[in-house]
């Protein structure tokens, strides 16, 4: 109950600083404002904020910048709740297992705490420590955390974001985050994996499994610097990219390892990491960097074959502007993703149309879009050029454009391009000059198609609607057409008039 009344507290208190600064009676910025109220709420909302930090495909730069402080020290709990803890879940103290145990965390965080530690064989550990009764506490903070997702999508809401759905979504990792053991067997196939495919430039820890449980989790020390610290330093003016060469780190090449790291995972392992957010990426010396909490991962998504062809397409159009290359990034764009308005298309229609005039109206479809891209691809080119969104915030555009097609991304394909989209926006604060067209086309010079697995669930058919379901679907999508597109509802209405739908 104090939870909730000391909630309510904070939400009267920083809604009342909102409303002053709106009518200018405050200069306080909105997006400190912001921070400051996850910073006192804590628990849940630190990490509610954490993620929201991440939205890099609806926030603004600085909203995002200020959140990413949330990463940073959260206040430790008392090591006697740690050997309690230990206590509970191993049947011994830490002395009793460990070797050297420090009482003191090197990180604390809203849902857990890190120590330094020393098996008996000598080798160097962190142990990480879930916070004591966090399941309970964020228990509460969910509720408000839904009600207050219900306001929002009531007075602000953001066409990219239904706050509700955010909420959701972080309801679902946040669960899955705090269970270890599911952590520790995605760390172990992304560890494998790594050995599999030679990679040396890219570190993963490896796990403890003995000792660890549910609430600890015990794995390799990497000796490292967090990026969230390094990029804290740059922003202030202590630190930058020549003072950490002689550290014989390069950040500068952290992006592009990032990059195609994520890429690999994607298209040849079929499981990646999903958060790269700055607390989670370590940089190492001799260019290397470390990856670790792997509480939130993801899989790859059907049509991975059209998916990276659209991707090279976009990437491509950047150097090759020909009517081939505009054509490619439009064709594979509606291949991975425009199957919902297929099947809507061709269960409306008479099941003895011929495919081929199913192929036709795709045709008209993807013409519309191609003409739409080429418009606003020299605006879109020239915020490239001044850094005001990245290459990957560019394919965010373009799929947020595509809804109107009836379009809707495989839940794992968002994940992944919200990931990619992260580390471009991290990029830029690595190295002003890092381009991740690039980056992709040398990708993609690596790992020739060929080279992609050849079991691709893309095959798999879409199933027939029901001709009624379909044809209301159908007036649906043509309604909404009418107010956001009048030009593609007239070529769509045209296209279906003919079979007296």
């Amino acid at each position: 109950m104090f939870r909730v009344i000391y909630l309510i507290f904070l939400l009267s208190k920083y809604f009342s600083l909102y409303l002053l600064t709106k009518i200018g009676l405050s200069q306080f910025p909105r997006h400190k404002l912001i921070k400051k109220f996850f910073e006192e709420a804590g628990g849940a909302f630190v990490k509610f904020g954490q993620i929201l930090a991440l939205r890099v495909d609806v926030l603004s730069k600085n909203f995002s910048l200020e959140l990413f402080d949330l990463f940073d020290n959260y206040k430790p709990f008392p090591f006697e709740e740690v050997k309690r803890i230990f206590q509970e879940e191993l049947g011994v103290f830490p002395e009793k297992i460990f070797k050297h145990f420090e009482k003191e965390p090197f990180a604390s965080a809203s849902f857990a705490q890190v120590h330094g530690a020393k098996l008996k064989n000598g080798e160097t550990v962190v142990v990480k420590v879930q916070r004591p009764d966090v399941l309970g506490k964020i228990a509460v903070d969910f509720l408000l955390i839904d009600l207050l997702s219900v306001i929002a999508d009531l007075f602000f809401k953001i066409e990219a974001l239904p706050w509700r759905e955010f909420a959701k979504e972080f309801k679902i990792w946040t669960r899955k985050e705090l269970d270890y053991q599911t952590e520790a067997e995605n760390m172990d196939k992304i560890y494998n994996n790594l050995l599999i495919n030679k990679i040396t430039d890219v570190v993963i820890p490896k796990i403890y499994h003995r000792i660890s449980t549910k609430k600890i989790l015990v794995q390799d020390y990497i000796d490292g610097v967090p990026l969230s610290r390094a990029l804290k330093e740059i922003r202030k003016g202590n630190l930058d990219a020549e003072k950490l060469k002689k550290m014989n780190i390069d950040i500068k090449k952290t992006p592009v390892t990032l990059t195609l790291e994520i890429l690999r995972e994607y298209f040849i392992d079929g499981f990646f990491h999903a958060d790269p957010h700055p607390g989670n990426i370590l940089l190492l010396k001799d260019g290397k960097i470390g990856l670790i909490d792997f509480g939130i991962v993801g899989e790859s998504a059907p049509r991975r074959q059209a998916f990276m062809r659209f991707l090279l397409a976009g990437a491509k159009s950047k150097y090759e502007k020909s009517q081939k290359i505009y054509e490619e990034f439009a064709f594979y764009a509606f291949q991975f993703s425009g199957e919902k308005i297929e099947q809507i298309i061709s269960s409306a229609l008479p099941a003895s149309l011929e495919q081929n005039k199913i192929e036709k109206f795709m045709k008209i479809l993807t013409i519309h879009f191609l003409e739409y891209f080429k418009r606003v691809e020299t605006k879109i080119r020239e915020d490239l050029a001044v850094m005001k969104i990245d290459y990957t915030a560019m394919i965010l555009q373009m799929l947020k454009f595509v809804a109107r097609y009836q379009i809707k991304l495989p839940k794992q394909m968002v994940i992944f391009i919200r990931a990619l989209s992260i580390i471009g926006f991290l990029a830029k604060e690595m190295d002003i000059e890092f381009n991740a067209s690039q980056a992709l086309v040398k990708f993609f010079q690596k790992y020739p198609e060929e080279r992609l697995p050849k079991i691709d669930s893309s095959a798999t058919p879409y199933k027939r609607l029901g001709r009624e379901e379909a044809i209301d679907r159908l007036n649906n999508w043509l309604a909404y057409l009418i107010e956001i597109d009048p030009k593609l509802y007239h070529l769509v209405s045209n296209y279906i008039s003919k079979y007296n739908i």
